[in-house]
């Protein structure tokens, strides 16, 4: 069904080198220095991409005949509180968010924090001069940024479910941030109006928000190409924005050592950034095990296509995590022909669903991991044919004007049911 144009602002936090040279960025010396005041882990002093689905989508809602798009992006180390300009037609507002984030880590309470966040009352003022048809908040468990939606009550909003915060798993592999948590509650209970990109997802928010109208999305990340005929360092790598329990780091080096039994010489690569505390418990596993010389850490990669070159010095990418649905490191892996072996949640068994596309272990079996290292080791002819299907697979799962297309008929649906009445067709239910 064909609706009028509308006018949306996306809320999130995204950044890509091309909206990096329209921004004045300080040299981070200062917010270093205040995280070491704090106690906080150190962080590196450059620039890297964030949230490239997030790119993805403004590109595709850009294209797109029936919207006019206005970005609210959160970034650090702005010289400005604000920085709008527009770019390729699209209106974007950059907001300086080290405030923030620095007042999380001092205010130890969620509820008082959440109050005297100062991005609230920045994105609404942005907000009010847009005077939008709807609101769309990509990911509401990062609180600084997400938590600026409770302020907009006056729109239409639909909240792009990234992940479920309150999941009760994350307790078993990670830290929850009480402020996370709190604030997602709070989205959830002041809205109505949600996506998710998968069942499982759907189905944490159903618990949560029995009442939720749910529309489905897909989160399409851009590839860029690589020289895919590098010369092997490694064996295995295992990556993601930030090394720690739940993308399975400490699994893959607890592995390595048992595949290190028949392989001596093998090598496993472990990239991207990596908290001083992380990098002590990983470097002590790797101690105890006696394997100082078949493990190698690479620090984070600013630019992605950096990263996606990293990774085809590997022979076989080895993804254990252990709460993703499918992580986005999964599909990456698959679209540039690396073995996959990961562990089994309840959505990588989607992956095989036409046809053995990667190897899954046992959830958080240590020696059902390291099985299947072996096997890709022993039979490497075999894990290309089944990277060769995996790449076939993936690249017909990610067609970004499809996703496009789904979340504007899905905003369409919602301002038509609240401006004129319409009820939303059953069809784009999730």
């Amino acid at each position: 069904m064909a609706y009028k144009r509308i006018k949306v602002a996306m809320i999130c936090h995204f950044s890509n080198p091309v909206v990096r040279s329209h921004l004045p960025l300080d040299n981070r010396r200062l917010y270093s220095f205040a995280r070491k005041l704090l106690r906080l882990p150190a962080k590196g002093m450059g620039y890297g991409d964030i949230a490239l689905w997030d790119t993805n989508i403004i590109e595709g809602l850009k294209d797109n005949k029936d919207v006019e798009l206005h970005v609210i992006s959160a970034h650090t180390g702005l010289k400005r509180m604000v920085v709008s300009f527009q770019d390729g037609g699209v209106d974007y507002h950059f907001v300086r968010c080290d405030q923030a984030t620095m007042l999380k880590h001092i205010i130890p309470f969620p509820k008082v924090w959440l109050r005297f966040n100062p991005m609230r009352s920045r994105v609404k003022k942005i907000v009010d001069s847009i005077q939008p048809d709807i609101v769309l908040l990509f990911g509401a468990e990062n609180a600084y940024i997400s938590s600026t939606i409770l302020d907009l009550g006056n729109y239409p909003r639909m909240v792009m479910c990234q992940t479920i915060y309150n999941n009760p798993q994350r307790r078993k592999f990670s830290v929850v941030d009480k402020k996370n948590a709190y604030t997602e509650r709070k989205i959830f209970e002041e809205n109505k109006y949600f996506s998710t990109i998968s069942d499982m997802h759907r189905n944490l928010l159903r618990e949560m928000k029995p009442d939720a109208t749910i529309f489905h999305w897909e989160a399409t990340t851009p590839l860029p190409k690589v020289n895919t005929d590098l010369e092997k360092e490694y064996d295995f790598v295992n990556f993601a924005l930030e090394m720690n329990l739940k993308k399975g780091f400490h699994d893959s080096i607890k592995a390595l050592a048992i595949v290190k039994r028949e392989y001596p010489e093998v090598k496993l690569n472990l990239t991207g950034g990596c908290p001083s505390n992380v990098r002590k418990e990983l470097e002590q596993i790797i101690e105890e095990l006696d394997i100082r010389e078949n493990v190698i850490f690479t620090p984070f990669f600013e630019k992605q296509e950096d990263l996606f070159q990293h990774i085809q010095k590997a022979r076989f990418a080895v993804l254990p995590c252990k709460m993703d649905y499918v992580a986005g490191t999964m599909m990456q892996s698959m679209h540039y022909g690396l073995p996959v072996v990961v562990y089994e949640t309840s959505g990588t068994p989607t992956l095989n669903a036409e046809g053995e596309c990667v190897l899954i272990a046992k959830h958080s079996d240590i020696e059902d991991l390291a099985q299947k290292m072996l096997w890709m080791l022993d039979n490497p002819e075999q894990a290309k044919l089944m990277a060769e299907r995996a790449k076939a697979f993936v690249d017909s799962k990610t067609d970004r004007t499809k996703a496009v297309n789904e979340i504007v008929e899905n905003c369409q649906a919602i301002v038509r049911h609240e401006k004129e009445g319409i009820v939303i067709p059953e069809e784009l239910l999730f």
